[in-house]
């Protein structure tokens, strides 16, 4: 026959497709994505590979993906594989039973793991040993991979943050902080940072970029809670590694100071453990180990006592962005300027920087301590200063002196 022939086509094609072997210079990225497709799609699963793929979580009653690191109940277990048949081992070989029944007979023979429960523990592997048991860890290492990246200009990111933070001294802390979480996710940095400034001033945009050499283009690792949500009841935000505080204010009045106290538990540590209320399902315990970054544009958001030592505060007094300078910067970002600021997080020398100690006192803290003196806090602190002065200057030979009978005919009424 004269023409194109479909049999000697198939042929000659299947004799290129054997030439065509996949090589380091041509790799067969269609079968890698092939194969990543398949690996996430449960159903294609046989059962031979459950054991390797799938963990016994004892006080949930369900099944831990130990790759997604994630649960799957009895009932969804069985829904996702009831096309695959299962014989009970047990009787006369002839009787049907559901997936999950079958995976639990077979599991012992199979070495499937067995884990007491669940746990949120950043930097550590899929199953994490706590007091001599073992618990699935629903953490999972979301930082793009910017070994491999060139170093280049991100001077357009940094003259940005100086607009910002132009205190180089705090914009160094800033820099340490970002490089240091970025770095070592097993660390806990022992306070929070306060950014407030004025709407628009590019606050988000210096600190995006952090935020993607922790999550990348995902969500993974980072929360955001805002003043509807702060007061939730369920601990979904404590699964993180970052938690973003946005337009954070506090009540007035007699709720003054509540929200810091809240707050104190999740900034440092100890406690060691915070516990992630589910809705529906059983609270489990996950490491504390999260960053927290509140944004607010008030200039008093937050009431902080004299001797915090947990919040590092800066205001940024600059004017907000102007024309396309901000959607010019994002574009950047958007194409590689990320990754060049996270490959310069990955390799910025962070060896003086110490997690543990107390922040420095910056002017904006000074400020937000001083405008959350009580009536009492204030009037002491007020005749304190003058006695002092007037000790300074010779005035006086002790800086108490008086201080009580003075103390006494200034207070208000009823303090």
């Amino acid at each position: 026959e004269h023409g194109l022939r479909d049999e000697l086509l198939a042929e000659k094609m299947k004799i290129v497709a054997e030439k065509l072997t996949p090589n380091q210079h041509y790799p067969d990225e269609a079968k890698a994505r092939t194969k990543e497709v398949e690996l996430q799609e449960l159903g294609r699963m046989e059962k031979a590979q459950w054991y390797d793929r799938f963990a016994y979580l004892q006080n949930e009653d369900a099944y831990f993906d130990l790759v997604k690191r994630r649960e799957m109940s009895r009932r969804a277990f069985t829904a996702v594989f009831r096309h695959i048949p299962c014989i009970s081992l047990h009787g006369s070989g002839k009787i049907k039973i559901d997936p999950a029944t079958c995976y639990d007979e077979n599991r012992q023979a199979h070495n499937a793991k067995v884990l007491v429960g669940l746990t949120y523990a950043a930097g550590e592997s899929t199953i994490v040993v706590k007091n001599g048991e073992m618990y699935g860890n629903r953490w999972i290492n979301a930082r793009p991979d910017v070994s491999a990246a060139m170093p280049g200009d991100i001077s357009l990111w940094q003259d940005h943050c100086r607009k910002l933070v132009p205190e180089s001294a705090e914009l160094s802390h800033i820099w340490d902080i970002m490089a240091f979480k970025t770095q070592n996710p097993r660390v806990k940095i022992n306070h929070a940072v306060l950014h407030a400034g004025d709407e628009g001033v590019g606050k988000d945009l210096m600190w995006r970029p952090f935020m993607w050499a922790i999550s990348g283009d995902t969500e993974l690792n980072r929360a955001t809670l805002d003043g509807d949500t702060i007061n939730s009841a369920w601990g979904y935000h404590l699964e993180s590694e970052v938690l973003v505080l946005n337009e954070l204010k506090e009540p007035d009045g007699a709720l003054r100071r509540q929200l810091a106290n809240r707050l104190k538990p999740v900034i440092a540590a100890p406690p060691e453990y915070l516990t992630v209320t589910r809705k529906g399902l059983h609270p489990y315990d996950t490491l504390n180990r999260l960053f927290v970054l509140a944004f607010s544009n008030d200039p008093v958001p937050i009431s902080l006592p004299t001797q915090d030592r947990r919040w590092f505060c800066v205001w940024s007094h600059c004017a907000p962005m102007v024309g396309d300078s901000g959607k010019r910067l994002k574009e950047w970002q958007d194409n590689g300027g990320n990754a060049l600021i996270a490959q310069w997080l990955h390799t910025r020398d962070i060896s003086k920087f110490n997690p543990g100690v107390a922040p420095a006192m910056t002017e904006f803290k000074l400020n937000l301590i001083e405008n959350s003196r009580s009536i009492a806090e204030s009037v002491l602190v007020d005749l304190l200063q003058r006695r002092i002065g007037e000790f300074a200057a010779g005035v006086i030979g002790s800086p108490l002196h008086g201080v009580c009978d003075r103390l006494g005919a200034q207070m208000p009424a009823g303090v």
